[in-house]
């Protein structure tokens, strides 16, 4: 199939994509009120209709509710964000993190990859990776139990990678990009299964509970090369709700079946 040049995105999706980022980031808070159709028609340059298919858009992802006052950003289960969420927030503002998350680091260290582990970052089963987990907090809230993996060979190379203190990941990320190679692609899984009793503990949910499981593959490309750069687990409570955008041409499909 030759290649083809992709439509630009369509306007209201890109309102759509500026305040959905806003409210996952945390600069809109939960209750903070959107702007009016009126006010976005003049401030963004599009038409009444736009503007209004850009609020419906966000109203259907779960992330705001409209009310006879207005549109308000909703409350903290709107505002789950994706790997490629938190990847996207990183290349925008530097940082992994929303305004208000913190971590609490509950294991940094080196350890026996497991086998799956092993195999996803190509080395001999019984080798080293680095084995990191956290809880997200935000506003007092429990909001995921995570872990990440990294090869072994970071361990000198990043150090700040075995560090238990409580902080911002974002920082993180950019010097093991810098050992590494930057993330040029990345692979999100999403599941729903009860909570074991290491997640239960850590979130504070019964044993068994209903959670929203997600996995991830970071990778770069090296001299032609895949490398795995960062591998991820995070197990979120019921509550919380993921979105995501994407984009589909028709006229490839077209093309493929002509």
């Amino acid at each position: 199939m030759s290649p083809r040049i992709e439509r630009p995105v369509p306007a209201f999706m890109q309102v759509t994509d500026h305040f959905r980022r806003q409210i996952q980031d945390g600069t809109l808070p939960e209750g903070a009120q959107l702007p009016t159709v009126a006010t976005i028609e003049r401030e963004w340059g599009v038409a009444r209709a736009t503007a209004a298919k850009a609020i419906g858009q966000l109203q259907v992802e779960g992330l705001i509710y409209t009310s006879p006052r207005g549109s308000f950003v909703a409350g903290q289960g709107a505002k789950a964000t994706s790997p490629r969420d938190r990847l996207d927030r990183y290349r925008r503002t530097g940082t992994l993190d929303g305004v208000n998350e913190h971590h609490r680091v509950t294991a940094a260290e080196v350890v026996t990859a497991p086998t799956y582990v092993a195999e996803l970052f190509g080395i001999d089963h019984g080798a080293t990776v680095i084995r990191r987990e956290f809880i997200t907090i935000e506003d007092k809230s429990l909001r995921a139990l995570t872990v990440t993996w990294h090869n072994g060979d970071l361990a000198e190379q990043v150090p700040d990678l075995l560090a238990r203190e409580s902080s911002k990941i974002g920082p993180r990320l950019a010097q093991v990009e810098q050992a590494v190679g930057p993330v040029t692609h990345g692979r999100d899984f999403m599941h729903a299964r009860g909570a074991d009793a290491r997640e239960g503990s850590a979130l504070g949910i019964p044993v068994g509970a209903a959670t929203q499981a997600l996995t991830w593959l970071w990778n770069t490309e090296v001299n032609g090369e895949t490398r795995l750069v960062e591998y991820g687990e995070s197990c979120l409570p019921a509550r919380h709700t993921l979105s995501y955008d994407y984009t589909s041409s028709a006229e490839a499909t077209e093309a493929t079946n002509q």
